[in-house]
């Protein structure tokens, strides 16, 4: 009897050695894991991957990539703009008065661009030179409005001082958060206001690029010196009228200047590829340090359910080898006691 007691302990201390060390192989395994949540560049598309190989995300997108961001270069005066569906449709600004406002949207995603246009053009016109796709190719969420009074908008022509509030009204709307403003001339007066009150009410707005803006001269130096959003301040060279303008925006301390080369004040119009090389460029700096936040804090998401996972099975595996081993111990008593 005492041999076959002898056994059963033996066999039981191994069952017990043999989890100990599967545990450890898996809790090294796990840990080599962890570190392995990579960005894979496959056609532009970069991907994060658990360790089963499931893609969590695919998107293409600048911000993702490990080296800032290409240059377009122009055949012939012109770049090649990449096929995107936009989206067009009405939103409603006034439910009593039915005042819709036409909306331009391409792109997915959480990274938020709105473009607003100057008086000779509309929404149409970032369509037409193909920021909106090459918005949406990058990996951003554009979208394009009608300001009152233009293009395919009910509005009337609003009101200086009513602008700020419209415009207000336009991203809650649309419900915009971490969101870049592009302000080219005559809506400069919508979004002045709404920019130099950033500081203390608007919190949503991460970047501002004024195109030769209208509106400046309303505010004063000190206005312009508290705005801590980043700024890309673009016009044409042969813009003098708007010097002023671009002087004025230079207060605003993190700001870029962008002088497209041999282009007036519709400079966005005139050289396509120079203002979309320049601005691609900004939001890279305004969107990768996002990013890289994003993708750590999902990282660790996964990292942390992969570890309370491994220690579920190891509590498992720790119960079912005590009841093992009590059972083990039982079975011996029983016989024992048969035999005597």
């Amino acid at each position: 009897m005492i041999v076959r007691s002898t056994f059963f302990k033996l066999i039981t201390a191994g069952i017990v050695i043999c989890g100990v060390v599967v545990i450890i192989l898996n809790l090294i395994s796990y840990h080599q894991s962890g570190h392995d949540y990579s960005l894979l560049d496959d056609n532009n598309a970069y991907v994060m991957s658990n360790r089963d190989g499931d893609a969590l995300i695919r998107i293409k997108a600048d911000v993702q990539s490990n080296s800032k961001p290409a240059i377009l270069y122009a055949n012939d005066g012109k770049t090649d703009v990449p096929e995107v569906r936009i989206r067009a449709y009405m939103i409603s600004m006034n439910h009593e008065q039915e005042q819709h406002v036409l909306v331009r949207e391409a792109g997915e995603g959480n990274f938020n661009i709105l473009l607003l246009h100057g008086q000779s053009f509309s929404s149409k016109i970032w369509e037409k030179i193909g920021t909106l796709q090459y918005l949406a190719s990058w990996g951003y969420r554009a979208f394009a409005i009608d300001l009152p009074g233009y293009g395919n908008s009910s509005l009337p022509v609003i009101q200086e001082a009513a602008a700020a509030q419209w415009l207000i009204r336009l991203i809650r709307t649309l419900r915009l958060s971490n969101f870049v403003i592009i302000s080219p001339s005559m809506s400069g007066r919508f979004v002045l206001p709404y920019v130099i009150q950033s500081n203390t009410k608007h919190q949503s707005i991460i970047g501002f690029v004024p195109i030769a803006p209208a509106g400046t001269k309303k505010f004063d130096a000190k206005d312009y010196q508290q705005v801590q959003i980043p700024t890309l301040i673009v016009h044409g060279e042969n813009d003098t009228d708007f010097q002023y303008a671009i002087n004025t925006l230079k207060l605003i301390p993190s700001n870029e200047v962008l002088t497209i080369k041999n282009a007036s004040h519709a400079c966005y119009v005139q050289q396509p590829p120079q203002f979309h090389n320049g601005l691609r460029q900004f939001l890279y700096t305004i969107y990768r340090p996002i990013y890289i936040e994003q993708y750590k804090s999902r990282a660790a998401s996964l990292t942390n359910s992969n570890s309370s996972l491994l220690l579920e099975k190891s509590d498992d595996h720790g119960r079912n080898t005590k009841l093992k081993k009590e059972s083990n111990n039982r079975t011996i008593s029983e016989k024992h006691t048969h035999v005597h």
